[in-house]
């Protein structure tokens, strides 16, 4: 049973918008430019999956592991133990840092977990590496995680 929970669902419109774009891409290859229908299929199919495969982050806090999880698709563990110091942290920019938001390394050394739109975050320091984590309660998840390593 974890300790701390929380789930980060992506912003609709932005799943919307995603979602248009991919029709409008698809369609003009697909079925205008030729009509290789099965083109456009696979598009859309490729497209619907990913939505699926990164749509939620769950982020789970036991007692010995932190799991953060995007859909079925990827999950990183960071063993509590190797955890040095939690803060929470405010990501101004989270573009210009990262490059956007999911799984990325920033531009400042650090490997951001983030989910669109959620500027909230805990910056978590292990051995090697800086982590940032989206979260909509930074100061509680710190708490938990501060409670776990005493």
């Amino acid at each position: 049973m974890p300790i701390y929970e929380e789930k980060l669902n992506a912003n609709s419109p932005l799943i919307a918008g995603v979602s248009l774009w991919a029709l409008a891409v698809g369609i003009i290859p697909g079925i205008i430019l030729g009509g290789l229908w099965w083109l456009f299929a696979l598009y859309i199919a490729l497209t619907i999956g990913i939505i699926l495969g990164f749509y939620q982050m769950k982020v789970e806090l036991f007692q010995d592991k932190l799991v953060i999880r995007f859909g079925f698709l990827y999950r990183k563990v960071i063993e509590v133990d190797k955890i040095q110091n939690c803060s929470p942290y405010k990501m101004l920019h989270p573009v210009r840092t990262y490059g956007g938001w999911g799984i990325r390394k920033g531009k400042d050394g650090t490997f951001a977990l983030t989910q669109a739109f959620v500027n909230e975050a805990i910056k978590l320091e292990t051995h090697d590496k800086t982590f940032v984590i989206s979260s909509r309660t930074p100061e509680g998840f710190c708490s938990a995680i501060k409670s776990v390593r005493s």
